[in-house]
């Protein structure tokens, strides 16, 4: 007798770490539309977080995080995925703004930050970014990068030298700082959108990066912008 066995499905995991009940739907609904099927372990608190990170954190393949948790600092939690699961793609939804928590978010691993009630990007919008590779990143703070790079000391800039940037990639790069998405920079700079991907990727390589946020974060270190 032949015995019928069910296969094996890999469900897709989204971990959302959220105190917000009303930004738990939000995020949630979010995911759904742009990952039908998805798998969605929720946390309200740090500690939960950084629980279900040692047990699922290599089976997440996106994380949406917020900064202000109930128990800590939500940055704990984006180190802790970073450490065990570089490749999940990280973005924050957070209501706050400042441009030191932004850049901290960049550099614990965050590859986009989305502020809550941004009418220019929606939630839904900017998870469907992220998982095309796109860095999404509010229209508001994408003027924080040129601010910061103007208050850029010399000792602040990173001592090891990266790559000349040609004229194009220097474009690519305002273009990013503006938060355009990539069909947004190739119709800004009059380029196809093949074109701008082939810059994307040297750029990237030359800054030793694997995002747009983590770009400008290089760029504005060594001054570039």
């Amino acid at each position: 007798m032949n015995v019928a066995t069910n296969p094996v499905v890999n469900t897709f995991e989204a971990l959302v770490v959220e105190d917000d009940r009303f930004f738990q739907e939000v995020i949630k609904e979010g995911i759904t539309q742009v990952i039908p099927n998805c798998s969605i372990d929720v946390c309200r608190t740090k500690q939960d977080a950084l629980q279900h990170i040692q047990t699922e954190g290599l089976h997440y393949g996106i994380a949406i995080v917020d900064l202000g948790l109930p128990d800590g600092d939500g940055l704990a939690v984006i180190r802790e995925l970073m450490r065990v699961s570089p490749s999940t793609p990280v973005m924050v939804v957070s209501v706050c703004a400042e441009e030191r928590r932004v850049i901290e978010a960049i550099r614990a691993g965050a590859a986009g930050y989305v502020i809550k009630g941004d009418n220019m990007l929606s939630v839904t919008r900017a998870i469907d970014q992220l998982m095309n590779g796109i860095s999404p990143l509010s229209a508001k703070l994408a003027g924080n990068f040129l601010r910061l790079a103007g208050r850029e000391t010399a000792r602040d800039i990173m001592s090891e030298p990266i790559q000349r940037l040609t004229p194009r990639e220097m474009d690519l790069l305002r273009q990013f700082a503006l938060g355009k998405s990539y069909r947004e920079a190739a119709n800004a700079m009059q380029i196809s959108l093949t074109t701008v991907q082939t810059h994307t990727r040297n750029l990237y390589r030359k800054l030793g990066v694997k995002s747009s946020l983590r770009a400008l974060s290089k760029a504005k270190e060594q001054g570039l912008l």
